[in-house]
């Protein structure tokens, strides 16, 4: 599974913003911090507000802050977002892939896919900070 620019870009902000989760960040300073251009940046931030990861404060000290608590938001969450996760498309063809209809790497990819699953369900944004994994 390749993760999309978007999605990368997102579990950025959201790594940058968990490093300091009680700090209010505008639109400006995470695109300057991250080298997101402005535009983009704003259409993200406007998603993970409708999915409520984040909320923004309006005013003159306003700006987005976390809605939820680090350990409650997993990458999942994040992905589910801006993409459709389909685990039944086949990854070697355009086709549906089951138990009736199999690829040749169908069984050979069940065992990779579910340790994937099992990363991307379990593992949160606090884990994330917390083993370095990631470095905007």
């Amino acid at each position: 599974m390749i993760l999309t620019t978007t999605v990368q870009y997102a579990i950025q902000i959201l790594a940058f913003m968990a490093k300091s989760p009680d700090d209010k960040y505008s639109s400006k300073i995470l695109s300057q911090e991250l080298n997101i251009s402005y535009k983009y940046l704003a259409k993200i931030m406007t998603k993970l507000k409708k999915s409520e990861i984040i909320t923004s404060i309006q005013g003159k000290y306003g700006g987005f802050i976390l809605n939820r608590d680090l350990e409650d938001i997993r990458v999942i969450d994040i992905i589910k977002v801006f993409d459709n996760i389909d685990n039944s498309k086949c990854i070697l063809m355009d086709i549906k892939c089951n138990f009736k209809q199999k690829c040749i790497l169908h069984d050979k990819w069940q065992k990779p896919r579910c340790a994937i699953d099992d990363f991307l369900i379990n593992t949160t944004l606090l884990e994330l900070i917390e083993d370095n994994k990631l470095t905007p």
